[in-house]
């Protein structure tokens, strides 16, 4: 019997602040990779956050993405995390990006579960803040 895998969806619909052209990143004036990570990202950690007990968040510590189609602006995007697999406070997603087109972009990526208050005290130091 196969166990139905959790997924989480979220969606955005492309303005010009989001084109690799605005962002500096390229000449086109089609959705950025940039932006379609980000997206990607937020659907994993969304997933996550129903797994992780309070006080806790989930940091992302690998994606490997690909970027086949261009989106212009004024389409909506949509990436679906699927969870492939969590224990102790890791967490694997296959993530895929989509237009009313089709496919625009897939990724492997991993979250890590941490101690919220602890990882930011860790980031104000390195940052030079030794509060």
């Amino acid at each position: 019997m196969e166990t139905e895998l959790e997924t989480h969806s979220v969606s955005c619909v492309v303005t010009r602040e989001m084109l690799a052209s605005s962002m500096g990143c390229g000449d086109t004036e089609t959705y950025a990779i940039g932006m379609m990570v980000s997206l990607m990202e937020r659907a994993g950690k969304e997933l996550a956050d129903n797994h992780i007990p309070k006080g806790y968040t989930t940091v992302g510590v690998m994606l490997n993405t690909t970027h086949v189609a261009p989106t212009v602006c004024g389409k909506e995007v949509t990436a679906t995390a699927v969870l492939l697999e969590h224990s102790d406070g890791q967490f694997y997603f296959e993530i895929t990006a989509s237009d009313d087109r089709g496919v625009i972009g897939e990724a492997t990526h991993q979250r890590v579960a941490v101690p919220l208050e602890k990882f930011m005290t860790r980031a104000r130091r390195r940052g030079g803040d030794n509060s």
